[in-house]
């Protein structure tokens, strides 16, 4: 990113002084995937860049698909013959400070590393498909609710419980996830009154047997970000034919680990209850929550989950929404708006969960305890 920054500053745009510096060499992949979509800075050859495979299987570009991936960053420090000086106000030097352009455009220093977009632009060109090499199947689960220094469970008021399909416990993970800058850690136990099927263990989570009854799934120990999410999810889809009887937990600690002056309060949640007729009633919570509390949250989540959908109340809640459709959308018109509701235009779950968690924080914060919006910070 700050490399093709450095390029759009430079005198020539970078098609026109790779074509001019190297006449004869086939275009290395980095600079390729960079002109995909942006064939204008090869000016008077923008039709070549609309559809890359088309122009390489007719001859019109000829591609290096069999180079290395380039070197990213090179640090060249060099001893200084005088004293340092002092830095800049705010500590940022301006990137021209004491710049040297190279004469000749530069292709790009090989790396012994792979780059994995550079290997899918690679594959795509070739129509190649590569099969993913599984990771290794997760064999511990950290221990939470054994450990669990939250505040005791507290019965859900008024009756009846709540009820949600088993495959659907992780809502109340993504409830957690929604209140925290980093995702908590999860720990699910089925107390069994009968004997159960146990699930298999995955890369994505660990299915431990505690003993002949209780059976914890979790996420492997280094786990973090967006895979603490899936994991979840994936965890709870293989909760079927629990035995009637059977006891649900689920707890979630932040990962302090991971982030050590993160607040243990953030994401830190427990809930319990019994399976009935194949559907779990949420019968005890900590932090201790109201019915239609977490009957709201939950229909918050189920909305995000089913439809793609974010609900949004009043005016804080737009602020806060608003706020991170300027982080993380880069075209406006994709977020479109029905009432209160609003989707995006094109699928983007990571996206959507992004603008999801400040409106939550705004309208449960008062319930469990949140990370501050950028904003507050």
């Amino acid at each position: 990113m700050n490399g093709r920054q450095i390029l759009n500053e430079a005198r020539d745009k970078p098609g026109a002084a790779f074509r001019r510096d190297h006449p004869d060499r086939a275009w290395p992949l980095w600079l390729a995937k960079m002109l995909e979509f942006s064939g204008e800075e090869d000016p008077g050859h923008e039709e070549l860049w609309r559809d890359v495979p088309a122009s390489v299987k007719s001859g019109a570009l000829r591609l290096d698909v069999e180079g290395p991936a380039p070197i990213g960053f090179l640090v060249h420090v060099t001893r200084a013959a005088s004293a340092a000086g002092s830095p800049p106000a705010g500590g940022w030097f301006q990137r021209d400070v004491n710049a040297r352009v190279p004469e000749t455009f530069p292709v790009g220093l090989p790396s012994d590393v792979d780059d994995p977009e550079i290997d899918w632009f690679r594959d795509k060109l070739l129509g190649r498909t590569r099969t993913p090499e599984p990771g290794p199947v997760a064999t511990a689960v950290t221990e939470i609710i054994e450990a669990w220094d939250g505040a005791p469970l507290k019965a859900v008021q008024p009756a009846p419980p709540l009820e949600l399909s088993p495959a659907e416990a992780f809502f109340l993970y993504w409830m957690a996830g929604f209140t925290a800058d980093s995702p908590p850690r999860y720990e699910l136990w089925v107390t069994a009154t009968q004997p159960w099927l146990r699930p298999e263990p995955t890369p994505e989570f660990a299915v431990v047997a505690k003993n002949a009854t209780v059976t914890a799934l979790g996420p492997p120990a280094d786990a973090a970000g967006w895979l603490l999410w899936w994991s979840a999810r994936m965890a709870a889809a293989t909760l079927t034919a629990i035995p009637d009887g059977s006891t649900i937990d689920l707890a979630m600690a932040a990962r302090l680990d991971y982030d050590a002056e993160a607040d243990p309060a953030v994401g830190r949640a427990l809930y319990s209850g019994t399976v009935i007729g194949g559907r779990w009633r949420l019968e005890d919570a900590s932090p201790a929550v109201d019915r239609a509390t977490l009957e709201d949250a939950l229909v918050f989540v189920r909305r995000v989950v089913g439809e793609g959908v974010v609900l949004v109340r009043g005016d804080a809640e737009r602020e806060a929404f608003d706020q991170a459709v300027e982080s993380y959308v880069f075209e406006a018109e994709s977020v479109q708006w029905s009432g209160d509701s609003v989707r995006l235009s094109e699928p983007d779950e990571r996206t959507l969960l992004l603008l999801a968690g400040p409106v939550f924080r705004v309208r449960f914060g008062t319930q469990w305890p949140c990370d501050p919006l950028e904003e507050q910070a």
